[in-house]
């Protein structure tokens, strides 16, 4: 539960009007102290859609998509923990709300790709 409520201050804090970032780091350690091998097959998911594709945010869903089904496979007696892991992901997928929008638009940067000047 702390570690739940972590990741929801990390997402929604309350000095910045309960607007925050997309707690994926926070998502990652929490994660790592409860499912470390689920995690590891996730970094593994995410480093190679980031090498594959170049964007990072698809890197992130991918794993974040992937950490439920990994919690299956290592933890299938706890159902808890799985139901955590789905929480997890899909709150990190849902904070990528916008760039899901500018991948499918387009307009999302890849790293290491310069941003062309505005005209």
């Amino acid at each position: 539960m702390g570690g739940f409520l972590a990741i929801l201050g990390h997402n929604y804090t309350c000095w910045l009007k309960f607007k925050g970032g997309k707690g994926i780091a926070t998502s990652a350690g929490v994660v790592l102290a409860l499912l470390p091998k689920a995690l590891a097959v996730a970094l593994i998911v995410w480093i190679l859609l980031f090498l594959i594709t170049r964007y990072v945010s698809v890197a992130s869903i991918g794993a974040a998509f992937l950490l439920p089904f990994a919690t299956w496979w290592f933890n299938r007696e706890d159902l808890l923990l799985i139901i955590v892991a789905g929480i997890i992901g899909a709150l990190a997928i849902y904070k990528h709300k916008a760039n899901i929008k500018r991948l499918v638009n387009g307009t999302e940067n890849r790293f290491g790709k310069k941003k062309e000047a505005a005209q």
